[in-house]
C-alpha cells in the first residue's frame, strides 16, 4: 500500500482570540455576536467561527478603533473540484487509484522514501508500465514504476516498493493540503484574523450569524399570597468556545437575513483562442520527432501532430483572503467595556425589569453576565415577581369544565410565547401554552380540567324582528337587505361539589355578538376569546340563561322572495319605512306568484288536451275511409278541430300568465 505524505505546513504562532463580550439571541435564529479587546502594534487576534459561519461573518461585519485595524484576514474556503484544479490532481473518480495520483505529481520535485528506508529526492518525469513482475501462477504482470530524476541521476522506483512520497515545493504541499481539506468529510473550522496597525490600540467587532432560537418558559405560582411569575430563556452554546462572562440579551425581533456565498474565490470565463496555424506550445527541434527526421531515421515521413498541444494541470492555489477596513471609520475610542459599543445608537439592552423597545423589536438583557460551556445549554433568568393572576374554571364550547388562570401582564416586559407550568398551593396544577403577551394584556389559559363542576351546556338561537329593510344593488342585480337581531341562547345547568367559591368564565362563539343577559362580559384583550363572568357559590346549584345578541345582515334575491316569508316578516316589522317596504313587496309578490300558479294550472290543462289529441288522431288513423265509417270519420274530425283550438288559446294563456308573472319579479326591487 502507498502512503502519500505531505508535509505539514510551517506551524503559525496561535494568535490571541478576541474576547467574546456581548451577545444578542433573536428568535428567528440569529446571534449577533460582539468581541472586544486590545491589540498590540502590529499583532494579531483571531475571531473563532463555526463550520459555515464565515460568509455571514464577513458579509455583517462591523470593525470600531480609534485607529482602525490593518487588514482581516481568512482562508476562502474552495470547492473540492475547484480545490483538485488547483492542486493539479486528479478527478474524484481517478485519484481512488494510487497511479493517477503519482501521474499528477509529474514535473514536481518529491522526496521518495522505499520500504527499505532509502530516501531518494528528485523530480518526477514519468509512471511507466515498462517493468513487470511475475504473478503468483508466474505469468509477467506489468508493475507501475516511478520514474524520479535527482542528484544521483535517473532512479526507477516500483510502486510496491514505495513506502511514501513528499513534494518538497511548499507550494505544492500547501495546494494539496487544501485539497485534502476541501474534500474531507468533517468540515474544517474557520476563523477571521485581525490585524492591527502600527500603534495598536483597542478594538471591537461585532457581526451577525446562524444561532440556536432560544425559547422561553415559565412557571406561575399562585398561593395565598401574590401571584408570582417566573421566566427563563432556554439558550444553547452550540460552538466549541466556552462563554465567559458574556453580556446575553434577548431579542423578540425577527431581522431579514439570507445566505450568500461571499468568502470562496470566484473565477470569470475567457474565451481560449488557439494559436496560430503552425505554432507549438514547445520547440520544434526538441522533440522526437523532429530529431528523428534530421537524423534520417523517420519512418512515418511527418511529424505528429498535435504531440505538444494547449493541455496542463494547473496547480498552486495557496492563500489568504483579505478584507481592509478604513482607520477610524467610527472614530470610537477609549478602553473596551462589557456594553456595546457597535450598536450604541440601536435599542440597547436594559436591565431586566426594564425594557426597550423599537418598532417591532424588543430586548432584555439578562442581569448576570453568562458563564456556560461549549456545547453546553442553560436557562436564564428573565423575570421573577408578582404578577396579576386569577383562578377560573373555563367552561368551552362543548360545556367541559376547564381549570385556568385569567393572567394579566402587569410586568412591564413582552412575555414571549412559550410554555407555562402553573402550581397551585404547592402542588402542580398543570401546564399550557401561552402566545405573545404585551404589557397590560389579558390571557385565559387552561391547565387542566375541574372535577368540582357539572355543567349541562344547551344553545339555541332565536330570530329577531326586522329593524330595516333596503333595496340593495345595481340595476338588474338587486337584492332586498334585510338588517335585524339575532339572539344566541345559552342555557347552563350549573352545579358545584366544592367548598370554595367558582368564578366561571364561560366562552362565547360570536365574535361580532355582546352580552345583553344572564352575566358579565369579560374585559379582554384584541384577538381574544370573549367570556361571560358568572359565580357559583359553595356546593350550590343553579341555573343560568345566557343572553348573546348580534345584528345581522341578509341579502335575498328577487328570484329566492316568496310572500310567506315577506308576510311573516311584515308582521313582526316595526312600523314606518320597512312596514311600508315590505307591504308593497307582499302586494308584488302575491299577484306574481297568482299568475305563476295560473301559469302552472294552464301547464296542466295543455298536457291534458295534447293527450287528448294523441289519441283521437290515432283513433281516426284506424277508422279508415271505408263508406260506413264516414260518420265516424266525421264526428271524430270535428272534436280534433275544437280541440286544437282550446290547446292554442291555452299556450296563450300560458306565456301570458308566465310573462306577466316574470314582468312583476323583474320589477319587484326596482327603485323605492
Amino acid at each position: 500500500m502507498l502512503l502519500l505524505v505531505l508535509a505539514a505546513l510551517g506551524a503559525t504562532p496561535e494568535a490571541p482570540r478576541l474576547p467574546l463580550t456581548t451577545l444578542v439571541l433573536y428568535e428567528n435564529g440569529l446571534g449577533y455576536f460582539e468581541r472586544q479587546g486590545a491589540l498590540a502594534s502590529g499583532g494579531t487576534a483571531e475571531i473563532p467561527l463555526e463550520p459555515g459561519q464565515l460568509d455571514d461573518a464577513l458579509k455583517t461585519l462591523v470593525v470600531v478603533s480609534p485607529r482602525g485595524v490593518a487588514s482581516v484576514e481568512f482562508a476562502p474556503p474552495l470547492g473540492a473540484e475547484a480545490a483538485r484544479a488547483l492542486a493539479g490532481m486528479p478527478s474524484a473518480e481517478e485519484q481512488r487509484k494510487v497511479e493517477a495520483l503519482l501521474r499528477s505529481l509529474m514535473g514536481v520535485d518529491v522526496e521518495v522514501t522505499r520500504l527499505d528506508g532509502v530516501k531518494v529526492r528528485g523530480r518526477v518525469l514519468e509512471l511507466t508500465d515498462d517493468e513487470t513482475t511475475l504473478d503468483k501462477e508466474g505469468h509477467p504482470q506489468p508493475e507501475p514504476t516511478l520514474v524520479v530524476f535527482g542528484e544521483a541521476g535517473l532512479l526507477k522506483v516500483p510502486q510496491r516498493q514505495l513506502a511514501g512520497v513528499r513534494p518538497v515545493d511548499s507550494g505544492v504541499q500547501k495546494a494539496w493540503s487544501r485539497a485534502a481539506s476541501a474534500m474531507a468529510r468533517q468540515p474544517e473550522r474557520e476563523m477571521l484574523r485581525l490585524r492591527s496597525p502600527s500603534g495598536g490600540g483597542s478594538v471591537a467587532v461585532g457581526y451577525t450569524t446562524e444561532a440556536p432560537v432560544w425559547r422561553t418558559t415559565y412557571r406561575l405560582v399562585l398561593s395565598k399570597g401574590k401571584p408570582r411569575l417566573q421566566g427563563f430563556a432556554l439558550v444553547h452554546n452550540d460552538s466549541d468556545e466556552p462563554w465567559n462572562g458574556v453580556s446575553v440579551s434577548i431579542a423578540s425581533g425577527r431581522p431579514s437575513s439570507f445566505l450568500f456565498p461571499l468568502a470562496g474565490p470566484r473565477y470569470g470565463r475567457r474565451e481560449l483562442v488557439a494559436p496560430e496555424d503552425g505554432l507549438l506550445a514547445a520547440p520544434q527541434l526538441a522533440s522526437r520527432e523532429a530529431q528523428d527526421l534530421l537524423r534520417g531515421t523517420d519512418t512515418a515521413g511527418s511529424l505528429v501532430s498535435g504531440s505538444l498541444g494547449l493541455s496542463g494541470i494547473g496547480s498552486g492555489g495557496g492563500g489568504a483572503g483579505m478584507s481592509i477596513v478604513g482607520h477610524g471609520a467610527l472614530g470610537v475610542e477609549g478602553h473596551a467595556t462589557s456594553s456595546s459599543v457597535v450598536l450604541e445608537d440601536g435599542p440597547t439592552p436594559l436591565e431586566p425589569a426594564a425594557v426597550s423597545e423599537a418598532g417591532d423589536l424588543f430586548l432584555y438583557r439578562v442581569k448576570e453576565k453568562v458563564v456556560l460551556g461549549a456545547r453546553k445549554s442553560a436557562l436564564l433568568p428573565i423575570i421573577d415577581g408578582p404578577v396579576t393572576a386569577e383562578r377560573v374554571t373555563v367552561l368551552d364550547a362543548q360545556g367541559t369544565a376547564l381549570t385556568g388562570v385569567r393572567f394579566t401582564n402587569s410586568t412591564p416586559l413582552t412575555l414571549e410565547g412559550g410554555t407555562l407550568s402553573v402550581f397551585t398551593d404547592g402542588a402542580f396544577g398543570g401546564e399550557a401554552r401561552i402566545d405573545r403577551v404585551k404589557p397590560g394584556e389579558v390571557r385565559v389559559v387552561t391547565h387542566g380540567q375541574d372535577l368540582d363542576v357539572q355543567v349541562s351546556r344547551g344553545q339555541r338561537r332565536e330570530s329577531g324582528p326586522p329593524k330595516k329593510v333596503a333595496v340593495v344593488g345595481p340595476e338588474g342585480a338587486r337584492q332586498l337587505e334585510i338588517a335585524r337581531v339575532v339572539r344566541a341562547v345559552t342555557t347552563l345547568e350549573l352545579t358545584s361539589r366544592t367548598q370554595a367559591a367558582r368564578t366561571l368564565l364561560v366562552a362565547l362563539t360570536d365574535e361580532r355578538y355582546r352580552l345583553a343577559s344572564g352575566g358579565e362580559e369579560d374585559v379582554r384583550s384584541p384577538g381574544e376569546p370573549r367570556y361571560a363572568r358568572v359565580t357559583l357559590e359553595p356546593k350550590a346549584s343553579k341555573t343560568v340563561e345566557l343572553v348573546d345578541e348580534g345584528g345581522v345582515v341578509e341579502r335575498l334575491a328577487a328570484q329566492s322572495l316568496s310572500s310567506a316569508a315577506v308576510r311573516g316578516l311584515l308582521e313582526t316589522a316595526p312600523a314606518g319605512d320597512a312596514k311600508r317596504t315590505l307591504g308593497r313587496l307582499l302586494e308584488e309578490l302575491t299577484s306574481a306568484e297568482a299568475q305563476s300558479a295560473k301559469a302552472a294550472q294552464l301547464e296542466g290543462r295543455q298536457k291534458e288536451l295534447e293527450a287528448d289529441l294523441s289519441r283521437l288522431r290515432e283513433n281516426l288513423a284506424a277508422v279508415g275511409k271505408a263508406p260506413e265509417a264516414g260518420a265516424t270519420a266525421k264526428r271524430l274530425g270535428e272534436r280534433l278541430l275544437a280541440l286544437e283550438d282550446e290547446l292554442a288559446k291555452v299556450r296563450r294563456e300560458r306565456e301570458q300568465a308566465a310573462r306577466a308573472a316574470d314582468s312583476i319579479r323583474r320589477t319587484l326591487l326596482a327603485a323605492r
